[in-house]
């Protein structure tokens, strides 16, 4: 929302292709097929398949069948990565996503409470609307004089992507279709990250927000 973005672009790029490659070794095989196994189970046993997480703290750089655990788990709350045991930038955007709809401390980093909140979501998870269906919703919010401006500043801000998180150089990051900052806006105007990634909260806020402010909060305020 602010205009000290990060060299390295903010933006949470498109949404990476949805097919899994096989698992380069037969460990990270394995490590994939006991993860992927938790949809199928009974929600007694989900506990235990779920286990097969690695303990070790991944972040982007790491590789190898921890991460294919990771990205699989990812997936099967809707990521919509690849697994290909590289945690690269598509993998830390879905992580930091996951930890803000958890309201867990967004870092990327999965460590003890992040490996432990993915075992156990409850109903936390990365589903997301359609950029039509975001964009039928800002019609519904905005006046109609309002909300063509309004859709071009989201589509600009977030690609209407209602999960889409963007660092700052600043080390804030900026969440959902408006690109709440949590540096100020997001807590004034939705108090939580996992409200902030709620489309409909998210753009209810956005134009109190601009029946406030104007569009002078928004990096894309010119779009």
């Amino acid at each position: 929302m602010f205009g000290n973005r990060s060299t390295s672009g903010h933006r949470v790029a498109p949404r990476p292709r949805t097919t899994v490659r096989r698992a380069a070794t037969s460990s990270a095989a394995v490590c994939v097929l006991a993860a992927a196994g938790v949809a199928a189970l009974p929600a007694a046993q989900a506990s235990a398949a779920t286990s097969a997480l690695c303990s070790t703290t991944l972040s982007q750089g790491a590789s190898g069948s921890c991460v294919s655990a990771l990205q699989t788990r990812l997936d099967q709350l809707g990521a919509h990565l690849t697994v290909d045991g590289s945690f690269g930038p598509a993998t830390r955007n879905a992580v930091e996503a996951f930890q803000g709809r958890a309201d867990l401390a967004v870092d990327g980093v999965v460590g003890p409470a992040t490996q432990s909140r993915l075992s156990n979501p409850g109903s936390v998870n990365l589903n997301t609307r359609s950029a039509a269906q975001i964009e039928a919703m800002i019609r519904q919010t905005f006046p109609d004089n309002l909300e063509a401006k309004a859709i071009r500043v989201a589509r600009c801000e977030s690609g209407l992507n209602e999960i889409a998180v963007g660092r700052n150089n600043n080390g804030s990051r900026d969440f959902g279709v408006f690109q709440f900052n949590n540096g100020g806006t997001l807590e004034s105007y939705l108090g939580t990250t996992s409200r902030a990634l709620d489309a409909p909260q998210n753009i209810a806020a956005a134009y109190r927000l601009y029946q406030a402010r104007g569009w002078q909060p928004w990096t894309c305020r010119n779009a």
